[in-house]
């Protein structure tokens, strides 16, 4: 997962890079973005450089369509893989067959999209758009401030909300949503807590190696996203310990689960021995 990531990473950027390179202020707005991220120092570092060439490029606009292309096959790749990895965590066999695989990691594609457009609109200007509000419908300066400590809130909601969707959508077994939402909310808390212990020691460790240069920030960046991927399966863990414990859990008709054939009928383990 976390390689299927990192291959994906630039695609995107050379997809949405050349997006920001058509605004207004585009140091302004990338600064903004940047500053909002909770990466490493050195694979920050990194970012920014292939970030800057991109956006600043004279052909940005041109790479629209080729970044498109990539970032989808690519980013599409990433949600596959945690669809195989979501099912062994709930121990079924994926009956879907690929296209229906690939279309709806395409899907889980265009909501992250949505999900990270509306985070960093959140992030940049919820402010803003709150102050404007405010003085539209008479609300005090006071309240327009308060985003800035709501935003936070309101970011958490969009990670815990996406979360949920993956848990719900990619693995191949029925499941009641406000269990789906257990796993969520604890891998959503488990992924800030783990992002922001992990910089804190990269920023002592980094102090110490300099000599790593560009090979250390991309194996900081790699190991990063190996966590995140780590506490995203945790989560999808926690719910299928959860779905089983509860016999909540309605695995759909021909799954392989935990030794037996799933008729989609009951809920709980499915009742036909595989022979």
């Amino acid at each position: 997962i976390a390689y299927n990531t990192f291959f994906s990473l630039f695609p995107f950027l050379l997809f949405a890079a050349p997006l920001v390179s058509l605004m207004g202020d585009k140091q302004a707005i990338m600064n903004g973005i940047l500053s909002r991220l909770t990466l490493p120092p050195a694979a920050m570092t990194m970012l920014t450089g292939v970030l800057h060439d991109v956006v600043f490029a004279t052909n940005a606009p041109g790479l629209i369509s080729i970044g498109a292309l990539l970032a989808a096959y690519s980013g599409s790749g990433i949600f596959t893989t945690f669809m195989d990895a979501l099912n062994t965590a709930y121990d079924v066999t994926d009956k879907r067959s690929w296209w229906q695989k690939r279309f709806i990691a395409l899907g889980m594609l265009v909501g992250a999209a949505i999900v990270m457009g509306l985070a960093t609109y959140v992030m940049l200007a919820g402010e803003k758009t709150l102050a404007l509000l405010g003085g539209i419908l008479g609300m005090s300066a006071q309240t327009a401030r308060a985003w800035t400590f709501l935003q936070f809130p309101v970011a958490f909601a969009l990670l815990t909300g996406f979360l949920w969707l993956m848990y719900y959508v990619l693995p191949y077994a029925r499941q009641k949503k406000k269990q789906v939402l257990v796993g969520s909310v604890f891998a959503a808390i488990l992924w800030i807590v783990a992002t922001l212990l992990f910089r804190l020691y990269v920023q002592n460790w980094g102090a110490y190696n300099p000599a790593y240069g560009t090979i250390g920030a991309v194996m900081i960046l790699l190991t990063w996203m190996y966590i995140s991927s780590v506490v995203i399966l945790i989560g999808g863990e926690l719910n299928s310990e959860i779905a089983c414990g509860t016999g909540s859990i309605r695995s759909k008709a021909g799954a392989v689960y935990a030794g037996r054939i799933a008729t989609g009928e009951k809920p709980g383990y499915p009742s036909t021995e595989i022979r």
